[in-house]
């Protein structure tokens, strides 16, 4: 688990103190401090603790951080926890429980399962719940993609709102991790020339939105699931460069805030070569942020990312990177014809595990953390009896925990937790 450390605690501004601020402030934040959300940090940026932790990280801005970790109102395998043990069970998965307030902690609620496994008496409920334990109590990354409120004006600010000042109410003064996924989610991952240009004035918009809304709060963002890793078909039809463009918009605006530590998506080792991930990275203005993100939609052995990422900073002036760990415990399930199917199975493949747990004690220089870039027991689709895809799948999620393991990869011993 990463380590709680002392990152500096900051509540919402006193009732009093919301309408001067809100003259001081943008005009979206004004509409968040009209809401009894203020965003009451500097504007000053101090490039060695982007993040204003307390004490300072050293190297690593992420180091000593507290992740947000979310409760069962809205927490994936928190809310599927408080669905086992009787709470608002008509709820269905995936949505928040209406009974549950949002700043109910992960902390406050876990410490009340022993007495409610007990007055239910049942083995199977309280295997699944230890189970579950395992994901619910690391920190979970937050999507803001383009199906977020439906994704039209204003709804992309709508929805990064309701997680600064509901949400992440759960863990008051944690730092939160945000994933955006507009450009694969809108595109796909061969989209003409045409295409993307018809899709940037609502790409842009809703990048600025989730910037006026995020303001001067710290946040660590992972830009772009797929973007990318799924990119090389664009580079034989001519459209890699407007796609680059779109992203580095998206870095270039996010960067600028004054309190964001970000990694750009850089696919993953079994795709594209690391030649052409770092053209890509450079393209995108890898040196405005701190690095990139890999494995985020694969089940690649952490080893094989890591030798791979090393190869990829030394071609983008010693980018430092993120190894998403969220199911490679067992590593990846290989298709039998990678050229017609793809390299690996990510439908739902059986016989995975979680893989090593969010840390920042990577044990590698560049390799700043392992985390989990999705929760585990997101389904992958409707094959082998899945939820729809994106939606967590509880018996997805027990059987991955059940074999949930350390190793780094397949001449790794076992490590079992």
């Amino acid at each position: 688990m990463l380590v709680r450390s002392h990152a500096i605690r900051l509540g919402l501004l006193a009732a009093g103190l919301m309408a001067v601020l809100a003259a001081m402030l943008p005009a979206g934040s004004a509409r968040a401090a009209a809401s009894g959300c203020a965003d009451p940090f500097p504007a000053q940026r101090d490039a060695g603790n982007p993040l204003m932790l307390s004490p300072a990280p050293g190297a690593n801005p992420l180091s000593g951080a507290s992740f947000f970790v979310d409760g069962p109102a809205h927490g994936a395998a928190a809310s599927a926890i408080a669905r086992l043990v009787g709470i608002d069970s008509a709820t269905p998965p995936g949505q928040a429980l209406p009974g549950v307030p949002d700043d109910e902690s992960w902390a406050n609620f876990s410490s009340t399962l022993p007495d409610r496994l007990q007055r239910i008496g049942s083995a199977g409920v309280t295997r699944q719940v230890t189970l579950l334990e395992k994901i619910a109590s690391q920190p979970e990354v937050q999507r803001v993609s383009s199906f977020s409120q439906g994704g039209g004006p204003g709804a992309i600010y709508d929805q990064a709102i309701k997680l600064f000042c509901h949400n992440f109410t759960a863990d008051p003064g944690a730092i939160p991790i945000v994933n955006t996924y507009f450009l694969h989610a809108d595109l796909g991952g061969c989209a003409s020339n045409g295409r993307i240009a018809a899709d940037r004035p609502a790409f842009d918009r809703r990048i600025n939105e989730l910037a006026t809304a995020t303001g001067h709060r710290p946040v660590v963002f992972l830009l772009e699931s797929d973007a990318l890793g799924s990119s090389s078909c664009m580079s034989h039809h001519g459209s890699l460069g407007a796609w680059e463009a779109a992203l580095r918009y998206e870095v270039d605006r996010l960067s600028a805030l004054p309190h964001t530590v970000i990694y750009v998506e850089g696919g993953y080792s079994d795709s594209n070569s690391p030649q052409y991930t770092a053209r890509a990275l450079n393209h995108v203005d890898i040196g405005r942020i701190r690095g990139f993100y890999t494995n985020d939609t694969h089940l690649n052995w952490t080893i094989n990312e890591v030798r791979w990422a090393q190869k990829v900073s030394a071609l983008t002036h010693g980018a430092h990177f993120i190894v998403n760990t969220a199911q490679n415990g067992n590593g990846p399930k290989l298709n039998p014809h990678p050229v017609s199917q793809g390299v690996e199975d990510l439908c739902n493949p059986p016989g995975r595990a979680i893989g090593p747990r969010p840390t920042l004690a990577t044990g590698f220089a560049r390799a700043d953390a392992f985390l989990w870039t999705s929760v585990p027991g997101q389904s992958g689709g409707s094959c082998r009896g899945g939820t729809p895809s994106g939606t967590f799948w509880t018996a997805r999620a027990v059987e991955l925990a059940a074999a949930a393991n350390d190793r780094l990869g397949p001449t790794y011993p076992s490590r079992r937790y």
